[in-house]
Order: C-alpha cells, then structure tokens, then sequence
C-alpha cells in the first residue's frame, strides 16, 4: 500500500509538518550552458511559490512562510525548510553555507529538503551536505525527470541519466535520504517510457518519490513548441508530441507508474501546482484537493478500474446532477455547469418545446447522442407536467453500455423516475406513458438515421464534439438529418463551431445562435423556415464560415468513414483551398 510523505512525517514525528518554501539567489547552471534557456518546461522564475514572487529578503521569506503556515494549520504545527525552486546547490560552498545557515537560524525546522540537479553535487558540496544530515533531517530533491536519455535531450535537461545513477549512489553513501522527481507525460512520451522509468528508479537507493504531470505554462520553451504543433501539426525528432494529459489520462498514468515504485517509498507530491492563469494546456476541471481524494480511492481500490475504458468516473456538475467521463473521447458527457440543466437550456428552451406542448401538438423528436438520457428524460417528463401534446423520442445511441451505466448513475443519484426509465431501455425496450415515449436505436447513427421513415419536428443533436467526433457533425451526416426533417422543424445543438455552422448552411438551412450556458458562447438553432429563427448568425460571422477555411466541413460521403480519413480529408480539403488563396480566417480586407 502507497504511503504519502504526509502520512511517514506523522508517523515518524507524532504531528504533522508543514512546508516554508524559501528561494534562495540562485539559478541553474544549465540556463547558460543551455543557451539561457533551461529546460523546456520551466518558466522564468524556476516554479518558486507564489508568495516569494518578489525576491524577498530570506528573513522575510521565513516570516511570511511561518506565517501562512500558522494561519492555515495552526501555531502548534512543525516545520520544513523547503528549498525548491531553482537549482539549490549552484553555488560555491561557501556561498551555500552563508545561505542555509542563515535561513536555518531563524526558525526551529525539523526537516530540510533541497531541490537540486545531478550534475550540480560535487564532493565538497555533498560533504557539506553530510554536516546538514547530522543536525537535520536532510532530504536531497533530485531532478530526474525521465529515465529516457533521448528525452532529457529534447526537454534540454543538459545531463543524462548516468548522472541520476552517479548522484544517487553518492548521497547515498552519506547516508543522506533522497527523492528522485519525475515528469509524467513529457514530449513523445508514453506508458512505455513511463513504466522504464520507474523500472530503473526502483533499481537505485531512492528512498521517495515526487511525481506531477507535465504542464505547458505562459513564457516558456514548451509553450512556443506546443503553440507550434497545433498551427503546423509537425512533429520532428527534435520536436516530438506533446500531449499534456487531463486528470483522467494522468491518473492513470500514475498508477501504471507506482505499480513499479516500491511500497515504502513515501510520495511526496503526485501533482503539478500552478498558478490557473498561467496554464495553457492541460486545462483541468478538478481541484488539487478533488484529484487527490479521486487518487485515493482509485489506490484504495483499484481492481475498480482495472479497465478504464470500461469504468467511467462519476462527476457531480454544478447543479448537483451526475455525469460521466468517456475516456475513449476525452470529454464529459455533459457540461460542467449543469447536466440536467443543460438539457432544458440548450435543447428544450431554444426549441420552444413547452409552448409546443401547451399548445397541443403531437411531436416527433430525434435525439442523436442518447448518452445518459437526460434530454430524452427531461422532455417526457415536460410532456407529462404539461400534459396536452404529446412526444414521440427516436434516440439514436452507439453504446449500450452507456444506456446501462446511465442506469446506474441514477440510481446513485436517487432517482427512482429516471432509473427505471433507464433500465426499461436498458433492457432493449420502449419505455412509454400517456404523454412521451423513448426508443433507442442502437448502432451506428449514420446508418440509423437513415433506417427511420417518419419525419421529425425536431432534433437534438448531441454527439461529443466535432474534433473527436466527426462522424456525427459531417455534411452528409447533417444533410442525411436534414432529409429528415420537417419543413418547420428546427434542429439545435450545442455546437458552435465553424465546420459544423458550414456544414448546415451548406445544406441550406438557416442558422441562428442560442443563449450560452456553461461557456462564452451560445449553441446553434437551425431551420429550412426562418421563422424559427429569432437571432441570425451576424455577418461577420457568416463571412468565417464562407470565406475562409474556417468553415470547411467534414465529409463522410458514404456515411461509414473512419473517424481518421474524416479528419485526413478535411485537411487536405483546407489545404487545397489555401493554395487557391481562401484564407484560414476572414478578415473585412480579404
């Protein structure tokens, strides 16, 4: 069973201990050698913490440190003297005692970390090190980043993993305790290399490990890379992928990666820590503390899943409604701000299904994407409070075991009604009362839509997004829908993306934008009658989709196209037309 440092300081100490970061006046000696860079990943001010932003004074550095931590912990809690940003040993050693004992004297601290390089320990420092050890309890941070020298080359760590091995047998012939810190989704790497690491950081005398996933932040070497691979989409040797992972990805990441790190190494950290805005990429929607408690219990149990593409993660949304993380797409199955109320503000109110209702009429609605049920159940359910027309749902869904999981989230969630509508379908049964009834057709949805012989009033269009999903947002896809529709139906969704809008103006019908929720900007609404249509697309918003390759659509003219060709032919689609001249984006002077 993983320990975490947390957990091994209260042990060994009978309290908990608390960190104060201190930044001392140095920098890293490859920053120079490197060409001023450093490694790819760091930004300017080496990652120090957010309070020492101001290059304090080291008395001052302490205070505030003791400070935070005896008003967030309490007065009666111990400290650690935490020396990580930068490299902590890039000074002569005389230089390096002024420096530590002058911190060292202005609080009583238990423990002392410092954060440092391979290359940067050489025999006098390591000595001094040892004069440390026997007054403190020392741990020594080792930069290690990945076992994989081709890898330390691309992140320009300027030392190879030698120097890993060399670094650790000498500190640990002076008995001094050492962390090896490691990057978890570093360019072109993968589970492999993940594993190999791990693999030869058991082999050495490691005592803990600090582990985060890998972060492109605001002004540094990687975030041009990163930049640059989604403008050109090149991918060299030199400039392998990066594919920073979300909290879904990484979790797994780091459990396949402990499975080979021994039990009594404490972890020290299992998360990377920045400031929001100065994230680009990976953008996550847990908090430290959510991520953390989703760790433990996946360690605590993890024969729950031992097959993540078969165990989907239960999310609460914002308005207390469950959803569900599909790992093959990456995405959600709703928005974050509300998976109930999404169904009502995206689909039921642009679509004036309640007046619909009250008015009387009997309709016919096309759910594409039936997911977890919840635009299909929330518009039997208006039927029924209503309780004068009527609602015909044809849903159209890949997976049955969506259908069965999306049974068993309502039974969490305590809902009786939803769950037994849930499990009727389930069981590959029409579920049906006095107002509505509820068909799912399984299979392929481009074949499906084809199969259906009535027209439809309305549609929801709800697969995931275009760029994971294309089959389902394609021109034939949309003009198939479109067949299918009647000459004053209305089609919405929560799309607003170019290539989607292209796509059904393309097949002349007419678009209007509806109300955002959970994001900037609204969804879509479109009609062969306008109207149906209250807000039309602006102009200028017309001339991107027409003008510029923006608006190119994804093509599937047989409707059974891989999801890669999709996207293969789009590109080259755009490609063609940039070398006639048609702009990526319009501009009024094109």
């Amino acid at each position: 069973m993983k320990i975490f440092f947390k957990e091994y300081i209260v042990e060994k100490y009978g309290r908990p201990l608390y960190r104060v970061p201190i930044d001392l006046p140095f920098s890293c000696p490859h920053r120079i050698a490197g060409g001023g860079k450093g490694c790819t990943f760091c930004p300017e001010d080496g990652a120090r913490a957010r309070h020492l932003r101001h290059n304090l004074d080291l008395k001052t550095q302490v205070e505030d440190g003791i400070a935070y931590v005896h008003r967030r912990y309490g007065r009666d809690c111990g400290l650690i003297a935490y020396f990580q940003s930068f490299t902590n040993t890039n000074a002569p050693v005389e230089e390096l005692k002024k420096q530590y004992s002058e911190v060292l004297e202005y609080a009583e601290f238990a423990i002392v970390i410092i954060s440092t390089r391979p290359d940067c320990l050489p025999d006098d420092v390591l000595d001094y090190l040892s004069e440390l050890n026997e007054k403190y309890d020392l741990w020594v941070e080792l930069g290690v980043q990945s076992a994989n020298d081709t890898t330390l080359q691309v992140i320009n760590r300027q030392h190879d993993f030698n120097s890993v091995k060399t670094a650790v047998a000498k500190l640990a012939e002076r008995n001094i305790k050492t962390a090896a810190h490691v990057i978890l989704g570093l360019p072109g790497e993968g589970i492999c290399e993940f594993r190999n690491t791990a693999k030869e950081l058991a082999k050495l005398p490691f005592l803990a490990i600090k582990i985060h996933n890998l972060l492109v932040l605001k002004r540094t070497p990687l975030a041009k890379e990163y930049a640059n691979q989604i403008q050109s989409k090149s991918i060299t040797k030199k400039h392998p992928k990066i594919s920073p992972m979300n909290e879904y990805e990484y979790a797994d990441a780091l459990i396949e990666f402990l499975k080979y790190i021994p039990d009594n190494w404490p972890l020290m950290r299992i998360t990377a820590d920045a400031p929001p805005e100065e994230i680009i990429a990976p953008k996550w929607w847990m908090k430290k503390g959510q991520f953390l408690e989703y760790i433990h219990k996946r360690l605590e149990n993890p024969g729950d899943s031992a097959n993540f593409a078969e165990s989907m993660p239960t999310v609460k949304t914002a308005d207390g409604s469950l959803t569900l993380y599909q790992p093959e797409y990456r995405q959600h199955f709703h928005s974050l701000a509300g998976a109930s109320s999404e169904a009502e503000k995206k689909f039921i109110e642009p679509c004036e299904l309640r007046r619909l209702l009250e008015d009387g009429r009997d309709l016919h609605l096309l759910d594409i994407g039936f997911g977890l049920g919840y635009n299909a159940i929330a518009v039997a359910n208006l039927a029924e409070e209503i309780a004068n027309g009527s609602v015909k749902i044809t849903s159209l869904e890949m997976d049955l075991r969506t259908v069965k999981a999306a049974s068993s989230l309502a039974l969490l969630a305590n809902d009786d009604v939803r769950a037994e509508i849930l499990q009727t379908i389930g069981n590959g049964e029409k579920w049906m009362n006095k107002y509505s009834s509820i068909e799912v057709l399984l299979g392929d949805a481009r074949q499906t839509v084809l199969a259906l012989q009535d027209t439809v009033d309305i549609v929801f269009l709800d697969p995931f997004s275009h760029d994971v999903n294309p089959e389902l947002w394609s021109y034939d896809f949309i003009k198939a829908i479109s067949a299918k529709l009647a000459d004053h139906g209305v089609i919405a969704t929560y799309s607003n993306a170019f290539s989607v809008r292209g796509a059904m103006l393309r097949c002349g019908l007419i678009l209007g934008e509806t109300p955002a929720f959970g994001r900037k900007k609204g969804g879509t609404i479109a009609s062969f009658d306008s109207a149906k249509i209250a807000k039309q697309l602006q102009k200028k918003e017309m001339n991107i989709i027409l003008k510029s390759t923006a608006g190119v659509a994804y093509r599937d003219s047989t409707l059974r196209t891989s999801r890669k060709k999709i996207c293969e032919l789009r590109k080259k689609i755009i490609h063609k037309l940039q070398n006639h001249n048609i702009p990526k984006w319009f501009k009024e002077d094109c």
